[in-house]
């Protein structure tokens, strides 16, 4: 019943001022007004506020509106210090009265009564539903999903202590283990840190109408990194839970502070990348953490592959032994994106059972689905958090392994890498793939840098480049210029490039383009074409020195089989979109038998093809028969 009424509110609201300015600053005003309204039936500031003017007086003064809601916001400010600042801010001085009374009036006819202000659990419920309503799926904000945040919270099994999240958005991460811990017949108290101002006034609003502000938790507006708020004498404030959703692959993340950071935080690791500010989160929660404190972090695949200064951080980590658990979950869980995240659980004081160990699970299977999004419900999370509980091995689920193991995959972390049987997605349907088989029983394996050179395309000139026609004007092959396999040279543009060799760039025939992009892979062969044409560094290029060993076409049919998709997906790397990289085509093994024998399955693979081809022509043709016995086919025709 509250959840349709907030949604017939949210109608009402989009209705009158439209979807755009609700998602803007409007936004703020509806959460403000929403909280005065629980703040009028509240004991703590209700006396107060009713001596100013009632909610139904508050209706019939439309002239002074603004003037009246400015001395009440005024009023619970002076009540409640913590929120100075929350209520009467720029967004408040920017709106004009007249919206401020249509909201007044709206909240009147199709929002919460008095009596349902008192209800505490009505109050959270229209205050979330209406976040979901205004910002689930906006580009500007994407929400943790719940499951998700269940997931963190229940696999540290927070009950008593503090909590604290570094990019703590709208505070619904430590709002959840706030409720959580209560119905554990814990209390924890909260603590966070946000950078977005509007994001900060929804986060104390939040922490407000749920009756946490300010006595058992808050929030404060800042840089985490170059302006941490929680300290205790100017060192790091340290929690017993650490809780975050950091924003991924941040280029503008504070390197020139962190390289001098007076707070220590990278002193044992190093700075972070310039580029990626995944670690400077990451080491952030690390140095949050009590002695005895864990983590739980949503982090990109990209931090558990990159190399580099990330490959450097990741090696103290696990020589410093505090990473426990890496739970690998399903993509298209977040809104608006397909990304793959992972669950990163750092703990400081692991146990002696633990200790020179990590645990990886593989719960990319886990989750229910709508239409567009991917979720997961109680079921899930209770099946992964039993898994961390029981701490074992279980076939294509859980396995622990060493330290020492990890060194040897050159300290990646990705999960895949570590289950000996793998099920993979393929056009052949679901295929387990045995990696401890294919290495051992496989004959004659050799890595593609030993058959074939390895070289990334043509970096494509900026806007500016282009613009100044700063360059030699070639054609450059780019991934959209690739389909089914086939190149179309008619569709490639020109670009002014500038590079010293342009005859490793340029494409030969014989040469296989490579393209791995998330979910999406592209391989083509080039053939004989008049011209010169570049590839673009979308691509690799792997380039068969001699044809007299080598078939190309029998590489590219291993690289679209499973177990070049295998080496495809533990392999990928990037800070958000994950993508290969020439080291990671460098390391795929591959059997090298002979020419003969290559060439026989290329032929037979194009023999199961062409069989494909005539049983889809010979479908075609049995369906326009059955059209034609209706009466129809001649309305119909082949294009």
């Amino acid at each position: 019943m509250l959840r349709e009424k907030a949604l017939t509110f949210n109608e009402e609201l989009e209705s009158q001022f439209g979807k755009r300015e609700i998602e803007g600053n409007f936004a703020l005003e509806v959460f403000k007004l929403h909280s005065l309204f629980f703040a009028m039936e509240h004991t703590k500031f209700q006396n107060e506020l009713v001596e100013i003017v009632s909610r139904e007086e508050l209706r019939s003064n439309q002239m002074s509106v603004k003037n009246t809601l400015t001395k009440l916001y005024q009023k619970i400010e002076m009540v409640e210090p913590t929120l100075a600042g929350v209520f009467l801010n720029k967004t408040f001085d920017r709106i004009d009265g007249n919206n401020l009374y249509k909201m007044v009036v709206l909240f009147e006819r199709y929002g919460l009564t008095r009596e349902e202000y008192r209800n505490h659990e009505a109050v959270v419920e229209f205050f979330n539903t209406l976040i979901d309503e205004i910002f689930g799926g906006s580009k500007g904000l994407d929400l943790t999903p719940p499951g998700l945040i269940q997931l963190m919270i229940q696999s540290l099994k927070i009950s008593t202590g503090t909590v604290y999240d570094a990019t703590a958005g709208i505070s619904n991460i430590t709002v959840s283990a706030y409720n959580f811990a209560k119905q554990q017949g814990g209390e924890v108290s909260l603590f966070g840190q946000e950078i977005n101002e509007e994001l900060f006034i929804i986060g104390k609003l939040n922490l407000f109408i749920n009756n946490i502000l300010p006595e058992k938790g808050d929030i404060k507006l800042g840089d985490t990194i170059s302006d941490p708020k929680w300290l205790d004498n100017n060192r790091i404030k340290q929690f017993d839970y650490v809780l975050t959703n950091y924003p991924f692959g941040v280029r503008d993340w504070g390197y020139e502070f962190a390289v001098n950071d007076p707070f220590g935080r990278f002193e044992l690791y190093g700075v972070p990348s310039k580029s990626q500010g995944d670690y400077a989160f990451i080491l952030h929660a690390l140095a949050a953490l009590k002695n005895t404190g864990k983590a739980a972090i949503v982090v990109p695949f990209g931090t558990l592959v990159r190399g580099a200064t990330e490959r450097k951080i990741r090696s103290i980590l696990l020589k410093d032994d505090v990473v426990e658990t890496i739970i690998s979950l399903p993509t298209n869980l977040f809104s608006g994106t397909g990304i793959q995240v992972a669950l990163l659980i750092l703990n400081k004081n692991k146990p002696t059972d633990k200790k020179g160990k990590i645990q990886f699970i593989n719960a990319e299977g886990d989750y229910e689905r709508t239409r567009t999004q991917k979720f997961l419900n109680q079921e899930h999370i209770s099946k992964v958090t039993a898994s961390v509980d029981a701490y074992e091995n279980k076939e294509r689920y859980s396995r622990i392994v060493s330290i020492d193991e990890v060194s040897e995959n050159k300290f990646d972390l990705n999960p895949s890498l570590y289950f000996v049987n793998v099920e993979l997605d393929t056009e052949l349907g679901k295929i387990v793939f045995n990696k401890r088989k294919y290495e051992t029983e496989t004959k004659s394996l050799v890595q593609m840098d030993k058959i074939a050179g390895i070289i990334r395309g043509v970096n494509l000139p900026s806007r500016r480049q282009i613009e100044a026609q700063n360059g030699e004007g070639y054609p450059v092959i780019q991934i959209r210029d690739v389909e089914n396999g086939e190149i179309n040279f008619g569709k490639v543009d020109k670009f002014p490039i500038q590079t010293r060799d342009i005859d490793r760039v340029t494409a030969k025939p014989g040469d296989i383009l490579v393209s791995s992009r998330g979910t999406q892979q592209k391989i083509a062969i080039v053939p004989e074409y008049e011209g010169e044409y570049l590839v673009s560094n979308m691509f690799i290029i792997i380039r068969i020195p001699s044809t007299s060993d080598v078939n190309p076409i029998y590489i590219k049919r291993f690289l679209e089989s499973p177990v070049g998709q295998y080496y495809f997906e533990v392999n990928q790397s990037g800070s958000v979109a994950t993508v290969l990289t020439p080291s990671d085509i460098k390391s795929i093994e591959v059997p090298l038998v002979p020419l003969e024998q290559q060439n026989e399955m290329v032929r037979q693979l194009e023999e199961a093809d062409d069989l494909i081809r005539q049983a889809n022509e010979n479908r075609k043709e049995q369906y326009l028969e059955a059209y034609q016995k209706l009466g129809f086919g001649a309305a119909l025709q082949k294009n």
